[in-house]
């Protein structure tokens, strides 16, 4: 091999080198920027689901139709841990679109399991795909371990 093909081997060399690097180099920056995206979706949607206060009207509407529907078994969770019950399961019913419905969903599941005793965390959830807010609710039953 003469200077001039071991010179044009030697650029070549360094072309595909430079050109497998650029090429991971992008690889790692769209993987990165795929993560980032992907964490901000994951931030969007655990903070697009708002706890209802006790006071706001519709924590006050939902809670006087349980607490009339359910008054024997229907406690708070302050009142659960005031009592020493133990909590046997807890689930989430959501994507309803009124108060009602998800009273109704409540109700059914609530005569189906019979637990000693039920407590409800009322949410609503900003519903990206229509632009407006579903309901949904925390139910923790619980168990009276001591007076059974």
């Amino acid at each position: 091999m003469n200077k001039k093909q071991i010179g044009a081997v030697l650029v070549s060399l360094s072309l595909s080198t430079l050109a497998f690097a650029t090429t991971a180099n992008a690889t790692e920056v769209s993987d990165q920027v795929q993560l980032e995206q992907s964490m901000d979706e994951l931030v969007v949607a655990e903070t697009s689901r708002l706890m209802i206060e006790e006071g706001d009207a519709y924590h006050t509407e939902f809670i006087s139709i349980v607490a009339t529907q359910f008054s024997e078994i229907y406690i708070t969770e302050a009142q659960a841990e005031e009592l020493s019950l133990q909590k046997s399961k807890h689930f989430y019913l959501s994507a309803e679109h009124d108060l009602e419905t998800l009273t109704q969903v409540i109700s059914n599941k609530i005569e189906a399991d019979e637990p000693t005793y039920f407590s409800v965390s009322l949410f609503r959830e900003y519903n990206r795909n229509n632009g407006g807010y579903q309901f949904g609710a925390k139910i923790t039953e619980y168990e009276d371990s001591v007076n059974r």
